[in-house]
């Protein structure tokens, strides 16, 4: 049976059923009778009691409350596929809308409750997934393990401050941070130290970011396609022994190409995801 959305409100254009979602949002299980008083000595609506039992036998119908010995309570199935559904149109209108303010996005577009975003340059991906960790993180009560799969870890060397803050914010909060590197240079094993004085977990020489770099954390599952040539002069760049960072960032982060970011929420891979990291770790 589909499930009825409907959103209370609570002003001039409410109705009883508004005021009975509202009303069972904060006290529950209630009957009829005490339903109907509630309404009336709280909100000052005069709705009559045969109005409100009305509307408690479609609201059961529509599977929005159900009903015990005690009374009415909403339904727990109602709740939580609404708390779903909002998370996806949250998700949703921040891609296609809010996303395009931010500098670096050439395109975005869904797919399903799949999400793919277009952006011009490396440094312009990292800006975009930092911006969405700290966002969804900070205000996440949950313990979060965060997995990330990566070809190299570069970013050491060029947001050493701005990592140290992030990696030691995470783990203050309780988050754990576990990181698989592809690549195995100098450059990955120190800043593999450094991450792991911080509290990750993390392997270089690993099995992992073949086609695409990864990152998940909740059920946040986001795969980042690197063009080839992009993945090739990071490669040669961090085989030296000694880096030139101005032509990094003219070959590598600030050049102008096509990276896609494909973000899907799904709790089932995220999980497989992060087991799968954890065994390697």
């Amino acid at each position: 049976m589909a499930l009825n959305f409907t959103m209370p409100q609570i002003g001039k254009e409410a109705t009883t059923k508004d005021f009975i979602i509202t009303v069972l949002g904060y006290d529950w299980p209630l009957t009829a009778k005490r339903i109907h008083n509630l309404i009336k000595k709280k909100y000052g609506y005069s709705a009559t009691y045969q109005a409100v039992y009305k509307t408690l036998m479609l609201l059961l119908r529509e599977g929005v409350i159900e009903k015990n010995q005690s009374g009415y309570q909403l339904n727990l199935r109602w709740l939580k596929e609404l708390h779903r559904y909002t998370e996806v149109i949250e998700t949703n209108y921040y891609t296609k809308n809010r996303l395009k303010l931010i500098e670096g996005i050439k395109d975005a577009r869904q797919e399903g409750n799949i999400n793919i975003l277009t952006f011009e340059t490396l440094f312009d991906v990292e800006k975009y997934l930092y911006y969405l960790q700290k966002q969804f993180i900070h205000g996440c009560s949950r313990k979060q393990t965060i997995c990330v799969h990566h070809n190299h870890e570069w970013r050491p060397i060029f947001y050493l401050r701005a990592e140290y803050n992030w990696q030691h914010k995470l783990r203050t909060l309780g988050h754990l941070t576990c990181i698989l590197c592809r690549g195995s240079t100098k450059h990955d094993r120190e800043a593999a130290n450094f991450y792991k004085s911080l509290g990750c977990r993390i392997k270089t020489n690993a099995n992992c970011a073949g086609t695409n770099e990864l990152m998940v954390f909740d059920d946040f599952v986001i795969q980042v396609f690197l063009p080839h040539e992009i993945k090739e002069e990071m490669d040669r760049h961090l085989a030296k022994g000694r880096l030139n960072h101005g032509e990094m960032i003219n070959k590598i982060f600030e050049k102008k190409t096509e990276i896609q970011v494909v973000i899907n929420r799904d709790k089932k891979i995220a999980e497989q995801i992060r087991k799968d990291t954890l065994k390697q770790i």
